[in-house]
């Protein structure tokens, strides 16, 4: 081929293409919605443990916003009522300025109740409701290494009930290492795949949002280790409380990743706010990782 032909038909086919993609070109204008401050519900109630309920308001995505002032975030000075049908307490701040939480004096936790949680701020009211359902029971406990000799994760046997519609959520305690029970990714779930069924499942170790623990940042991360003596607390919860962690874990796993669908958390607090309040079936079984 006439090496003068081809250069110009090369040129003509560049020309073309670049006209193709300018034509293509088309100016989007995405109108972001206005920004609306909603209450962030996180409450509990548990057996044999005061209710906890910590009240916060949401930031905006965008705009120049001075995060290391969290205080600014705080709901204070709220009525929060917890009232079990037959006793009914307004709770109190703890550490107003400090912390965002209310508590009762006076109102336990107990197996088989029906709570409601009422809150209301600047005017506006907001109501949940849950139980604490039966606790179910974690047969036994045991390690079984996986990274090497020393690491590795936590089994549990269960027997899942006959009767469908079961949904639980996992938490453990190191022992002298953990400040509080920790519950690791993915820790609630349902009873869809294992209804009436005997079985073992791992557990992951959780750690605090954010830890600077050592063992949160290197190899032992997200296991648990050979020697470690650890409480576990297996909970019972109700549906709307596990559809409410199953869209919390999808939020997070889709974190960043600008082609993961969008996903709503299904919030049991009526009125526009966001969170939970949540009943706990609790058993409780220790173990030590040999």
């Amino acid at each position: 081929m006439n090496l003068k032909y081809y250069t110009s038909v090369q040129f003509i086919f560049s020309i073309f293409g670049l006209l193709f993609l300018f034509s293509c070109q088309k100016e989007i204008d995405v109108k972001i919605p206005d920004y609306e401050q909603r209450l962030v519900v996180d409450g509990s109630i548990e057996p044999g443990v005061k209710p906890l309920v910590i009240l916060t308001w949401t930031a905006p995505y965008f705009g120049n916003q001075n995060y290391s002032n969290f205080q600014q975030y705080f709901v204070e000075n709220a009525e929060v009522i917890v009232s079990d049908g037959t006793v009914s307490d307004t709770l109190y701040q703890p550490l107003p300025g400090v912390f965002p939480a209310y508590t009762s004096n006076n109102l336990i936790g107990q197996a088989g109740k029906t709570y409601t949680l009422t809150i209301t701020v600047n005017n506006k009211t907001y109501t949940s409701v849950t139980s604490i359902l039966p606790a179910i029971p974690v047969d036994s406990l045991y390690f079984k290494p996986d990274l090497n000799d020393t690491l590795g994760y936590l089994w549990a046997h269960f027997k899942d009930p006959e009767a469908p519609g079961d949904f639980y959520r996992w938490f453990a305690k190191r022992i002298n290492k953990d400040d509080r029970f920790l519950a690791p990714f993915a820790s609630a779930t349902d009873d869809k795949f294992f209804n009436g069924k005997e079985f073992d499942f791992p557990n992951a170790r959780g750690m605090e949002p954010n830890s600077e623990k050592p063992d949160d940042k290197n190899d032992e991360r997200g296991y648990f280790k050979k020697g470690d003596s650890v409480m576990v607390k297996f909970c019972t919860i109700g549906e709307k409380e596990y559809r409410y962690f199953r869209s919390y874990y999808q939020n997070l796993s889709s974190n960043g990743n600008p082609f993961s669908a969008p996903s709503t958390l299904e919030s049991n607090i009526d009125n526009g706010a966001i969170g939970l309040w949540c009943g706990y079936g609790t058993f409780f079984k220790g173990v030590r990782l040999q």
